[in-house]
């Protein structure tokens, strides 16, 4: 179990990676296969850490559309140049579940809307 004071300064640093290119970090929804299903814009900075827990709570603007329908399995969090520094499997639900990323729905249909509800890490 880390303190709070290590899980502060793991998430803050954590956040800052994301946010540390020229433009706001994104997620990248994928199918079990891998498949690209869309892309989330995330706002800048990406979240904020909890100074009483260190939890990190991403920040989703929303109004994102899916460009490829199937099935979300995972979502990916990148800088702005698309490096992935963390992969969270997704799961549908409408409250926040520490370790996963949770959507509206895991059944995308192109065109549709996407909204993630609640994303965060600790």
């Amino acid at each position: 179990t880390y303190s709070v004071v290590a899980l502060v300064a793991a998430h803050t640093s954590f956040r800052d990676l994301i946010d540390g290119g020229a433009g706001a970090g994104f997620i990248r929804i994928r199918s079990a296969a891998d498949v690209l299903l869309a892309t989330i814009n995330m706002a800048d900075p990406c979240g904020t850490v909890n100074g009483a827990t260190g939890r990190l709570t991403f920040s989703i603007p929303g109004g994102d559309t899916v460009s490829t329908s199937g099935t979300a399995a995972y979502g990916e969090f990148c800088d702005s140049t698309g490096a992935v520094h963390l992969a969270l499997p997704a799961q549908e639900g409408l409250s926040a579940v520490s370790g996963k990323i949770v959507l509206n729905t895991l059944s995308l249909v192109v065109g549709g809307p996407l909204d993630v509800v609640l994303a965060n890490v600790g």
